[in-house]
């Protein structure tokens, strides 16, 4: 059964419902998911060396929303996390931020995986957590999203 190596928990106000994963390098993200050559396509798109998160609502919904970094021995068990996304990423630096898409502002928090220059098997999954529907109120008066991004060699 594999182990959890390390974690940490991080927030990030997406743009235009996006945000990004990458590479931090010199302390700047840098990567395709970052300089403009990776688009979104989907939900979830994966370049050889980032990603770029759809947030669930992006339909002008300005939001925080959460991610939790995981480093793990061997693949993670299954949750009943919605998956979104599994693949590889190819990762120069052992250190990986995430930011809002195409916002160009400063990364908070790095996320240190413990090696460089490794191809990482990789699990994207979400849950979102809201309020229970009451009659004549919004329908989602709070509404959390949560990501699990989760890494093992």
């Amino acid at each position: 059964m594999s182990s959890l190596l390390r974690s940490l928990t991080d927030a990030v106000r997406p743009e235009y419902g996006l945000f990004a994963v990458a590479n931090v390098i010199d302390g700047r993200l840098v990567g395709s998911s970052v300089d403009g050559t990776m688009e979104p396509r989907t939900r979830i798109t994966a370049g050889h060396d980032g990603l770029i998160i759809e947030t669930a609502y992006s339909d002008g919904y300005v939001h925080t929303v959460y991610n939790r970094f995981e480093r793990w021995d061997g693949p993670p068990p299954v949750d009943d996390w919605e998956e979104l996304w599994s693949g590889r990423l190819l990762l120069k630096s052992e250190l990986i931020g995430v930011e809002a898409w195409a916002a160009c502002y400063p990364h908070d928090t790095e996320f240190d995986l413990g090696q460089g220059d490794t191809t990482w098997s990789t699990r994207v999954a979400t849950k979102v957590l809201r309020t229970e529907q009451e009659p004549g109120f919004l329908n989602a008066i709070a509404r959390i999203e949560l990501y699990k991004i989760q890494f093992w060699a």
